[in-house]
């Protein structure tokens, strides 16, 4: 199962210890990587934490990751949305092959955007199919240009979290409008986030669109 962890520290509460464990985090997230269960992590753009998605059999193996990472002693908060794959988009539900490291390539930008999209897909109505289909080819646009990251859908089949690269909140407004479905959003959170300086590959767009089989 999938799962975002949105996880809410101070950098500053670390003190002295600071490099040390941070260095002790980035090495229990490279195990998880070379499992295949980390499936992205990202720096929240406020300095205030990270969010990170584990791959992991089932909630309590998401309680004991979290519990068991070097810095959760200083988690002042720590909130665990379920996901699924989203259907037109694998790639994005599957750990990478490999960890970039961070001086490998030249860094991608970080004007990142977790857009968490609630939506009623009663309000479609007899649209429902059209509305997802043009929905999908708005986000298979968006990925050709490289501005998508990411997507995936709530496992409550009540909305789905989009991980977009643009220029500024205004463009992000002015995206979150122009979907087809937007019709159909309850409500629309936007969180700043910044590349994980050890992860960049999680920055980047894929490469292609991976159909699903």
């Amino acid at each position: 199962m999938l799962a975002l962890v949105d996880v809410t520290f101070n950098f500053s509460s670390l003190g002295d210890k600071a490099q040390e464990l941070v260095k002790a985090e980035w090495k229990v997230e490279e195990e998880l990587l070379a499992k295949g269960q980390f499936v992205g992590i990202w720096r929240k753009a406020n300095g205030m934490g990270t969010m990170f998605i584990l791959d992991m059999p089932n909630n309590e193996a998401v309680g004991n990751q979290v519990r068991a990472m070097p810095l959760y002693p200083f988690f002042t908060d720590v909130k665990v949305t379920p996901l699924i794959g989203h259907p037109n988009f694998p790639q994005f539900a599957r750990s990478p092959d490999f960890h970039e490291k961070p001086d490998s390539k030249p860094k991608p930008d970080s004007n990142l955007f977790l857009c968490d999209v609630r939506i009623e897909y009663l309000r479609a109505g007899d649209k429902f199919q059209e509305l997802v289909q043009a929905e999908w080819r708005a986000s298979e646009a968006m990925l050709a240009k490289r501005q998508l990251v990411g997507i995936w859908r709530r496992a409550n089949a009540l909305g789905t979290y989009v991980l977009w690269n643009l220029p500024d909140a205004d463009a992000v407004a002015t995206t979150l409008r122009g979907m087809p479905l937007y019709p159909c959003f309850t409500k629309a959170d936007v969180i700043p986030l910044m590349m994980h300086p050890n992860f960049p590959q999680f920055a980047r767009p894929a490469e292609h669109h991976e159909k699903p089989a």
